[in-house]
């Protein structure tokens, strides 16, 4: 009896066990494409290109974009120079230019030399690419602290998106924020 029940017991066992690929039919294909159609959410804008299908980029271009942060406030222009494209299109807070490679040097020359005393601290990074590997973006977050020429000190949370190619920096936009000064 105790043998029946084993066999018994391992008939149903292997009987259960299914190791058959699924076939999947036309109505399960249809069910799907009908349900993500009906998920696809309605954007309020509508985009002045195709949208790009962004993936993760590389982690080497973040590198290079923290290099040429860390370039400037350390005032090391040649490095600065090297990771910057033949042309840099900059655009600041109310500030647009597209300059060469030797004029975005002294741009930034100029602009570190207004600061007696400049640091950074990092908050976070994305890297992005375009599914057609056109187009890749680096955007960095961090709060920078500073002290003019005359000891004013001042921080700002700021975000640069940066477009790379080639493991060059080809166009930087910075956007700002103040903290509120203290009472």
């Amino acid at each position: 009896m105790k043998q029946t029940i084993v066999i018994f017991c391992l008939i149903i066992a292997l009987a259960s066990c299914n190791n058959a690929a699924p076939t999947q039919t036309a109505t399960d294909s249809t069910a799907t494409t009908a349900k993500a159609a009906a998920t696809e959410v309605v954007l309020p804008y509508k985009l002045e290109q195709p949208y790009k299908n962004w993936q993760i980029g590389s982690t080497e271009n973040v590198a290079l974009a923290m290099k040429a942060l860390k370039a400037y406030v350390d005032k090391d222009f040649a490095t600065l120079t090297s990771l910057t494209g033949d042309s840099l299109d900059v655009t600041f807070d109310y500030f647009h230019s597209k300059m060469s490679r030797d004029s975005a040097t002294k741009f930034f020359t100029v602009g570190r030399a207004m600061y007696s005393d400049l640091t950074v601290s990092m908050n976070d990074y994305e890297s992005v690419i375009s599914a057609d590997k056109k187009d890749e973006w680096v955007t960095i977050w961090y709060k920078e602290n500073s002290k003019d020429n005359k000891g004013v000190a001042d921080s700002m949370s700021i975000i640069n998106d940066i477009k790379m190619k080639d493991g060059k920096m080809i166009i930087l936009n910075e956007m700002t924020s103040h903290y509120p000064k203290k009472k």
